[in-house]
């Protein structure tokens, strides 16, 4: 009985494995808080391991904040909004803007018709130059001199 469990158990975590998970509104709103503070630190010209140096922490820390693999601590918000000369209000609204800009649309896709004139894929054929019956002797001959 216990080998029928064993299978069991490893279906259900192989199964698991195919459901991607929904993120709450915090977890987006995290994400949005750190692609806003990675476009801050580029716009100041400076990069994700001087910034992190700047406030001391490690420059992975910082890279999973901005990439919104772990949550963003305050502390660390206001130590990289200090370091830019930004209010942290002012980078919460900008990501909070952000997020609401990245749930928009913001084109409509128009679908283009193939042209008549165009041959298509099915049209496309393989071209042999030894195939075809011109001949092109005396065009290479002085090439060979």
């Amino acid at each position: 009985m216990r080998v029928e469990w064993t299978r069991i158990a490893a279906f259900w975590r192989r199964r698991a494995a195919m459901v991607s998970r929904v993120k709450t509104p915090a977890e987006e709103f995290n994400e949005a808080v750190g692609r806003q503070m990675r476009a801050e630190i580029a716009a100041s010209r400076s990069s994700i391991a001087a910034m992190a140096r700047s406030i001391g922490i490690a420059r992975s820390a910082l890279d999973n904040y901005v990439t919104g693999k772990r949550a963003i601590p305050i502390p660390v918000v206001y130590a990289v909004c200090a370091d830019l000369g930004v209010e942290p209000h002012v980078l919460l609204a900008r990501a909070e803007e952000r997020l609401r800009a990245d749930g928009e649309t913001t084109a409509r896709i128009t679908p283009i018709r193939r042209t008549p004139d165009v041959a298509g894929p099915r049209e496309d054929s393989r071209e042999v130059a030894f195939e075809s019956g011109v001949r092109h002797d005396a065009d290479t001959d002085d090439l060979y001199e």
